[in-house]
């Protein structure tokens, strides 16, 4: 076999490789991970606590909803628990643990509001303020 056969075959099994890779990548990806009551969790067992990855909005709007998706790192996320453990009265957790509201004028100011997440094991809270205005601008 000469050179140029040589380099087409090679060229032939790189781009196989490379679309078998393209191919399996996202579905592994979607196998090995799990969402839990609409919230996204992801497993990671080297972690010793649970953790929230992402942060919540800054603003809500008198009237308006707040909604608030919690993306969490757990290593037992069949058993996780999320909770409010410092929060405005109109902030709650709805069944698909997503974090939702409608504030009130009477609600205009910054609020605290502290956030728990638990799976058996251990757990961790994340601390944020929003700011409640009259109206989007």
């Amino acid at each position: 076999m000469d050179v140029m056969g040589e380099r087409k075959i090679i060229g032939y099994v790189v781009f196989f490789v490379i679309a078998l890779v393209t191919v399996i990548s996202p579905i592994y990806i979607l196998l090995n991970r799990e969402d839990v009551k609409g919230v996204d969790i992801q497993r990671d067992i080297t972690t010793p606590h649970p953790y929230i990855t992402n942060l919540m909005p800054k603003s809500a709007y008198v009237g308006e909803e707040y909604i608030f998706v919690p993306r969490v790192v757990a290593n037992d996320f069949g058993n996780v628990v999320l909770t409010i453990e410092e929060g405005p009265s109109w902030l709650y957790i709805d069944e698909g643990y997503i974090i939702r509201g409608y504030p009130s004028s009477s609600d205009i100011g910054t609020v605290k509001v502290t956030l728990k997440v638990d799976d058996g094991m251990g757990s961790s809270t994340i601390s944020e303020y929003i700011i409640v205005t009259e109206d989007e601008e």
